[in-house]
């Protein structure tokens, strides 16, 4: 049922404005700058597809008022994921059905949309079939660099559902649902919207 219902959400219209859940957990220093550098791992070094998602991503950091320094008071790690998911939806198709009836010049026929459904509505019958959809998932760590030792002051997790299995677009606005109000609210999910159109 739950994937019936976010399915039904994904099929039935433009993907304008990007929605989707934001979790976050932090003890974010106030009013310190927003100095960073990235921090990768091993994998993420050497990785092609990383650094195409981390320049994506600096230019959200950019628009949220974090600068690149060489000596910068955090460290962001960041890890986007888009994985492939199924699940059954129940889809509404027209019941055409024969009818007859006996006039001047003898017996007619005809075709006719109805259906014996009542909770689904006049003249439709329900039909179950599989989906397949993606979901995007972005993930956000900072470190705070003047503590000693270093310690984590930020986790953020954006999630949200499409049908394209590898878009480039999708990370901005999943940053920028993380970044918009950054900070935000510590210890809650939410639901959030980016608009599509709107530009870097």
């Amino acid at each position: 049922a739950g994937a019936a219902a976010v399915l039904s959400l994904l099929l039935s219209g433009c993907a304008t404005p990007l929605r989707g859940q934001l979790t976050a957990f932090h003890e974010w220093p106030a009013d310190a700058p927003r100095s960073y550098r990235f921090a990768r791992s091993a994998a993420q070094r050497d990785s092609l597809e990383h650094a195409t998602w981390e320049r994506l991503l600096r230019a959200e950091l950019a628009r949220a008022g974090f600068q690149e320094a060489p000596s910068p008071r955090f460290a962001i790690g960041f890890d986007y994921r888009v994985a492939r998911q199924m699940g059954r939806v129940v889809e509404a198709y027209p019941a055409v059905q024969p009818y007859f009836w006996w006039g001047t010049w003898g017996p007619r026929g005809g075709v006719g949309i109805g259906g014996p459904w009542p909770w689904w509505g006049p003249g439709f019958y329900p039909v179950e079939r599989s989906r397949v959809w993606y979901q995007y998932r972005l993930r956000v760590e900072i470190e705070d660099l003047a503590a000693r030792p270093a310690r984590r002051v930020y986790e953020g997790t954006a999630l949200s559902d499409g049908l394209d299995p590898a878009p480039a677009d999708v990370l901005p606005l999943l940053a920028r649902a993380i970044l918009g109000d950054f900070p935000g609210p510590s210890g809650v999910t939410r639901s959030v919207e980016v608009p599509v159109d709107a530009q870097p």
